[in-house]
C-alpha cells in the first residue's frame, strides 16, 4: 500500500512539473541549410584538387559562375582546367561510376589518365548553331580525346572508335554511360566535327549521340 502511494505521489509531482513520461524526448532541431559554397565543400569532401578562382563574364557573354581550376580529379587529367565547381562533380560522378567500371570490366585494369582537348572556351558551337555560345563558354563542357590505362593502353576517340575490340567496346560504354550524367553527349556518331573527341556538357539541352 506504502508502494502504490508512493508511485501515485511520483507521478503527481511529475505531472505538475509538465514533464510527461510516456513521451520519447523532442528530436533534434535539423541542422542548417548548407551554405552558398557548399559546392567547394563538397569538392573537399571528394578530395578533389582545386584553386578557387574569381567568378568572371566577359562583353560576349562568355564566363564562369563558382569558377574553379581542376588540378586533381579522380581521374588524373593531361592538364588542370577551369570549370564551373558543379560540372566538376558531374564529372568527378562520370569518372568514378562510368570510365573505372567500364575500363575494369572490359581491361581488368583502371584509368590512370583522362586525356582532353579542353574545358573553358569563349566561343560558339561547332556543329550546331555557330552563332549561340557552347557550353564551354560557361566552363559547362569537356571535350575528351581519350584514357590512358594503368598497363600502358591508350585509347584514342579518333583511332578507337570505329571497330571491334576492346578499345572501341570501352569508349562505346563510356561515352552510353555518360548520357546517364551529362545532358549533353556528342561522339564520332554525331557529326564530323567531334570525330576525334567526346563532346560532354551540362547545359539546357538533352541529346545523347550514342
Amino acid at each position: 500500500m506504502r508502494r502504490l502511494f508512493l508511485a501515485a505521489l511520483v507521478l503527481a509531482t511529475l505531472a505538475a512539473c509538465g514533464t510527461r513520461i510516456d513521451s520519447p524526448p523532442p528530436a533534434p532541431a535539423p541542422p542548417p541549410r548548407a551554405a552558398a559554397g557548399s559546392c567547394l565543400a563538397q569538392l573537399d569532401a571528394l578530395g578533389i584538387g582545386y584553386a578557387k578562382v574569381p567568378d568572371f563574364h566577359n562583353d560576349e557573354g562568355c564566363g564562369i559562375d563558382q569558377a574553379i581550376r581542376v588540378e586533381r580529379s579522380a581521374v588524373p587529367w593531361n592538364r588542370p582546367s577551369l570549370v564551373a565547381c558543379k560540372f566538376e562533380l558531374v564529372e568527378w560522378d562520370f569518372e568514378t561510376k562510368v570510365v573505372q567500371p567500364a575500363a575494369w570490366r572490359v581491361f581488368k585494369h583502371h584509368v590512370s589518365k583522362l586525356i582532353h582537348a579542353g574545358t573553358y572556351d569563349c566561343r560558339g558551337e561547332r556543329g550546331g548553331n555557330a552563332s549561340k555560345l557552347s557550353q564551354h563558354a560557361y566552363g559547362k563542357a569537356i571535350d575528351v580525346l581519350g584514357f590512358e590505362i594503368d598497363d600502358g593502353t591508350t585509347v584514342s576517340v579518333r583511332k578507337d572508335w570505329v571497330g571491334p575490340g576492346p578499345k572501341a567496346e570501352f569508349l562505346h560504354e563510356v561515352a552510353k554511360g555518360a548520357c546517364t550524367l551529362f545532358d549533353m553527349v556528342l561522339t564520332p556518331y554525331s557529326n564530323a566535327f567531334h570525330q576525334d573527341h567526346i563532346h560532354l556538357d551540362t547545359g539546357p539541352y538533352k541529346h545523347c549521340g550514342m
